[in-house]
């Protein structure tokens, strides 16, 4: 594969996009700048904003009337810094154009699309619902769909006799909504189906410390919407009968948690508690493992952020970072939910949307 750095760029951030069907690149300098947004609730998308030029003997643009720029055609982006060699890629198929034609200057070009993952909103896979876990049907989507499935990882639960699917219900919507179930994380990076636990309790890859290498970070604290246990009613249709089971934060975050517990009773005079109700399950474990999931979900917002960094391609959604130096409250490790990278001509910078991990 090309890689169009030269020496002059070596110690500063590059990137590369090249066709995924060869070998051939874009010129660096027909490119202003790309833009990565990885969000593990949707598709990753990019924009690739192009200069373009009219050929005043063919009348043509040479990037907006060009065979290979169009919507369907499969791109690899490659960005980073090129030493220390630093760098992560992004596949994904075009999906619109947008052109924009300047009186007196150049025209530019916004290549925009979508990761792979994005095809998995259109399709609806027939797998084998019957005697299998969560993970075996994650496998089985991936394959249909031209995916490898090394990045699903075994379940606890199951198998299960029968696993229901809505009507009509998309790959995309299938699989995001069995994760949820079992406190699992569904992505598509790359080629790589990712089907796994989240890792909320393990240290971060790299450290953030206040005037040290942080240029922006806004936390917020809001007890709005955290709960202190879920209960969960739901019918086993294995035994023909209602169970119940009930999570709480110590089952989750431990002893530390106390401080949390003790703050959602003085803002809302109480301890909040949450019921869900209706849902069918094959066992009591599967209830327990939706009260989990469930009291996890609603505590998510508890302590959120953004932070504006140098650019790094290591950071993307789904890994952790430690934060520090920002007060006793907001210093900890956080969980990286969405990422977005700018490269460009004023040089490279990465943004972040993170959550607490407590």
């Amino acid at each position: 594969m090309a890689q169009l750095i030269s020496s002059a760029e070596i110690y500063a951030p590059f990137f590369t996009v090249y066709w995924a069907d060869g070998d051939d690149a874009v010129p660096k300098n027909e490119i202003i700048g790309i833009e990565i947004d990885e969000d593990l609730e949707n598709p990753a998308m990019f924009r690739i904003y192009f200069n373009d030029a009219l050929d005043m003997k063919t009348q043509k643009f040479k990037w907006l009337d060009a065979e290979s720029i169009s919507p369907g055609t499969r791109l690899i982006i490659s960005f980073g810094y090129a030493s220390p060699r630093k760098e992560s890629r992004i596949t994904g198929i075009i999906r619109a154009l947008s052109p924009n034609f300047f009186t007196g200057g150049p025209s530019t070009l916004t290549v925009e699309g979508y990761d792979l993952s994005y095809d998995l909103k259109k399709t609806n896979s027939k797998v084998n619902l019957k005697e299998v876990t969560y993970s075996d049907i994650a496998r089985e989507i991936a394959e249909k769909n031209k995916l490898d499935p090394s990045g699903v990882e075994d379940a606890e639960m199951g198998p299960f006799s029968k696993i229901e699917r809505k009507v009509n219900e998309q790959d995309y919507a299938f699989l995001s909504r069995l994760a949820k179930d079992i406190n699992f994380k569904f992505f598509v990076r790359n080629r790589i189906l990712y089907f796994q636990k989240e890792a909320d309790k393990r240290t971060g890859i790299m450290d953030f410390e206040y005037y040290k290498n942080i240029i922006s970070f806004s936390p917020r604290m809001s007890t709005a919407n955290v709960v202190s246990e879920v209960r969960v009613t739901a019918w086993n249709e294995k035994n023909k009968e209602t169970i119940s089971e009930t999570a709480g934060l110590d089952e989750i975050y431990g002893t530390k948690i106390q401080k949390l517990v003790d703050m959602v009773k003085e803002s809302q005079g109480t301890k909040v508690s949450v019921k869900v109700e209706g849902r069918v399950v094959r066992s009591r474990e599967e209830a327990k493992s939706i009260a989990l999931s469930e009291l996890k979900k609603r505590n998510e917002g508890f302590i959120t952020g953004t932070l504006e960094c140098a650019g790094n391609p290591e950071l993307r959604p789904g890994v952790l970072i430690n934060i520090t130096k920002v007060g006793e409250r907001f210093s900890g490790v956080y969980y990286v939910m969405k990422s977005k990278h700018v490269l460009g001509d004023s040089g490279y910078k990465t943004s972040l949307e993170v959550r607490r991990c407590l």
